[in-house]
């Protein structure tokens, strides 16, 4: 049986001064997935809407895009969708990834993968491959996974 000081060395533990590191490097790294949310908060994107902008109607975009103030209406990317702390938007959403840190009232359909982060609000349902739900998050609705062979 491997030491706390052999898993160390291999860099499969993390100490505390290791937690600034958005990377598991944990022993159950290999069941826990990478936290994809921290990235995608990271990621380059084009602010859509910004702080204190209220706009409705419909968004269609070939880049990630990030929305900051308040939307209305269908919003649909090829790329990924971040709806920021600030954000809030009501309609559908259609991305392959979508991240919501803000507020969301409405259904996600066509999702690779979905995040909600620790303090997002999810009122709607969803159809995704993949849905990750961060302590903290709030969701009251539906969900439907998409994908999966159904067993025999």
């Amino acid at each position: 049986m491997p030491s706390y000081n052999d898993e160390q060395q291999q860099g499969r533990v993390r100490r505390p001064s290791d937690q600034s590191s958005t990377a598991d490097t944990s022993l159950f790294s290999g069941q826990i997935p990478y936290d994809a949310g921290a990235a995608w908060a990271e990621e380059r994107t084009r602010v859509a809407v910004g702080h204190n902008v209220n706009v409705s109607g419909k968004l269609i975009f070939n880049e990630p895009v990030r929305i900051e103030g308040r939307f209305r209406g269908e919003v649909r990317s090829v790329e990924l969708v971040v709806i920021g702390e600030d954000g809030m938007v009501e309609g559908k959403v259609c991305a392959p990834r979508l991240l919501v840190m803000g507020e969301l009232r409405g259904d996600v359909v066509g999702c690779d993968r979905i995040v909600l982060g620790t303090r997002s609000k999810v009122f709607g349902n969803i159809e995704a491959r993949n849905l990750t739900i961060r302590e903290g998050a709030y969701f009251e609705g539906g969900v439907r996974m998409t994908g999966i062979a159904n067993p025999k």
